[in-house]
């Protein structure tokens, strides 16, 4: 995910949250693993490094080195191995690391402890917590038919990803005379069903056809 400095600024000042969380450095590789396993397993999310809890930008420790140690991370500490997009933005003059995790259609993902057991992990707000049954069984519903709305929502979204345009909610209903309500429904239940691939939060948030 390509961001720009102005667009990090804005994460940050809107603070870590159910799809959003800040980290100092890349340390131990569990923790770290949860909230990336989280993140799939929920609405997916972005992690950026060098930020302090309290949203300082303090500059990702060996920036090159962070980005792929989160890949490792990614590859050898969840399971299914889970696929990420990382890239080094520059801002106030310091190297963040951005680390964005879809929604991922090969839920549920567990994380390898210290100890070889596994673990299925949720977003819960700001923090992670294990996945209750029902949570687990949700995450492997057989997908159902979809709607004429959702329908049109993945040609529509298809079109645009394929010359690279970004699609978002509000950007389709108005070019198709409906409520932006609805059209973000309709683009929920599709990131839900993984069918569509959603990176950033909030007015950032755009997708792509997985």
């Amino acid at each position: 995910m390509e961001m720009t400095e102005a667009e990090l600024l804005a994460l940050v000042e809107a603070g870590e949250g159910k799809t959003l969380e800040f980290k100092r450095g890349v340390q131990r590789g569990e923790k770290l693993a949860r909230t990336l396993a989280a993140f799939a397993n929920t609405r997916g999310g972005i992690l950026l490094v060098g930020i302090g809890d309290d949203g300082a930008l303090l500059g990702a420790p060996r920036p090159r080195e962070s980005a792929r140690a989160l890949v490792e991370i990614a590859a050898e500490l969840v399971e299914p191995t889970l696929t990420i997009e990382v890239s080094i933005v520059r801002a106030l003059e310091k190297a963040i690391v951005c680390c964005s995790v879809p929604l991922s259609g090969a839920r549920p993902h567990a994380v390898v402890r210290d100890d070889g057991t596994r673990e299925i992990v949720v977003r819960a707000g700001s923090s992670n917590r294990a996945a209750g049954e029902r949570a687990i069984a949700e995450m492997r519903v057989r997908p159902r038919a979809f709607t004429e709305l959702e329908l049109a929502v993945l040609a529509w979204v298809g079109r645009r990803t394929a010359v690279k345009h970004p699609a978002t909610p509000d950007d389709f209903a108005q070019e198709h005379g409906i409520g932006k309500q609805r059209a973000r429904n309709a683009f929920g239940a599709l990131e839900r069903a993984g069918k569509l691939v959603a990176h950033g939060v909030g007015v950032l948030r755009t997708y792509r056809t997985g």
